[in-house]
């Protein structure tokens, strides 16, 4: 009866160990992220990646991280020797100029993983890189279409004719900022239309042409900010009610210009001309950004790193080599006081942000979002929430290029 009770008890104990096992979270795993110059002090797109990596160790799913920034002559050699290394279970490339060196370098390593984001890496039938490499893109169409809504609604209100966006190297991501954008701005007319039809028929905006309301511009790079405000001045004279800043470091260009245009006219903080920040919640870096189209690739580094850890990498990548990051899995959003506040506590980890200038920067963007009517929110809320029940079609010229095609889309909104 003594060695039968024995038996049982070895048996829970085994039974108990293995469950305490099985739920004990594996290591955190080592990663690599490469990005282009400057790296994480972009404030932008490689400083969301980078973000990616701290919150997936403040997690516990990343043991170390290492930030390399190259360049397209060192990609080559940079990825090799991080292959060669063997320290890291994951090497995460940021930089669409990469994706020529990182379809060379997988196809090298086939026990190494990758991750390729905002471009898809392409791989013959049997090559290496087609089981070890994850491409991560964005429906960045998304977060475009709401801000051109809120730039549309409030021109409407403040009865201005046209709304602006200045962007970088023309290209079929970018495709989708701007048909995002303008496709936003004939929702939001529609909107007012159909909810506010005394408000239209006397609205300047209403009554500008289709075709004439966005006024957009390519500047041809992502890295001159002189650039970016000249193409912000002209449009903010020729009467934009806010400039949609999507071209990288020259958009900073944009937001630098909206900031020392109030100060030298003396506008209020809470009036016209607005800036709309992209890829990450910009609306930190100065109280007259209303709003951020956020591409959210923090979140996508993290679903990518739980992959690893969990070893169904590669199973995921065979099944679906594209992961989509969208308004569903909150991959793609547009700034709200959550994430605003969860950036600028990073902000302040980094040293770009004192504690005590976060607090101030809140009560100002709080103060800037309450002085717009309520029906403009009331209005961005519908939408967003028609962006995430699938109510909506948003033009894809990147993601769907052959149903939506970029000439007989300008053709339709200019």
């Amino acid at each position: 009866m003594r060695k039968l009770l024995y038996t049982i008890l070895l048996l829970v104990l085994v039974l108990i160990t293995g469950m305490v096992s099985a739920q004990t979270p594996a290591e955190g795993i080592s990663v690599a992220l490469v990005v282009t110059p400057p790296g994480k002090s972009d404030l932008g797109w490689n400083f969301v990646h980078w973000l990616g990596c701290e919150r997936a160790k403040d997690s516990g799913l990343v043991r170390e991280y290492a930030e390399v920034v190259s360049t397209e002559a060192a990609i080559l050699s940079d990825l090799n020797l991080l292959a060669q290394s063997k320290k890291y279970d994951l090497i995460i490339v940021c930089g669409w100029e990469f994706l020529d060196a990182l379809q060379v370098v997988a196809n090298s390593f086939p026990d190494q993983n990758f991750i390729m984001t905002d471009v898809v890496a392409e791989f013959n039938e049997g090559e290496p890189g087609k089981f070890n490499t994850l491409s991560i893109l964005f429906q960045q169409e998304q977060p475009s279409a709401l801000v051109g809504a809120l730039a549309a609604l409030l021109a409407v209100h403040y009865d201005y004719p046209h709304v602006g966006i200045v962007m970088g190297v023309e290209g079929p991501v970018l495709y989708e900022f701007e048909m995002g954008y303008k496709w936003g701005v004939n929702w939001a007319v529609n909107w007012v239309e159909e909810n506010y039809p005394d408000l239209a028929a006397q609205s300047k905006f209403v009554n500008t042409p289709k075709k004439e309301r966005v006024l957009w511009t390519y500047t041809g790079t992502w890295s001159d900010p002189a650039k970016g405000r000249e193409a912000t001045e002209i449009q903010i004279r020729q009467g934009a009610v806010a400039v949609y800043a999507v071209a990288g470091s020259t958009g900073l260009g944009v937001l630098s210009y909206i900031d020392d245009h109030h100060k030298e006219q003396n506008i209020p903080v809470t009036v016209p001309p607005f800036a709309i920040g992209v890829d990450i919640a910009q609306d930190w870096m100065n109280p007259y950004i209303i709003a951020s189209a956020m591409k959210r690739a923090d979140v996508a580094v993290v679903e990518a790193v739980k992959l690893v850890q969990a070893g169904t990498f590669r199973e995921r990548v065979t099944e679906d080599n594209i992961l989509w990051m969208n308004f569903t899995n909150q991959g793609t959003w547009m700034s709200d006081e959550q994430t605003l506040d969860e950036f600028m506590q990073y902000m302040v980890r980094l040293g770009s942000l004192k504690e005590e200038e976060r607090t101030k920067i809140m009560e100002q963007w709080k103060e800037l979002r309450a002085a717009q009517p309520s029906w403009v929110w009331e209005a961005i809320d519908e939408l967003r929430e028609a962006i995430i029940n699938g109510t909506v079609d948003i033009p894809r010229p990147f993601g769907d290029p052959e149903k939506w095609r970029i000439e007989e889309l300008r053709a339709e909104y200019g």
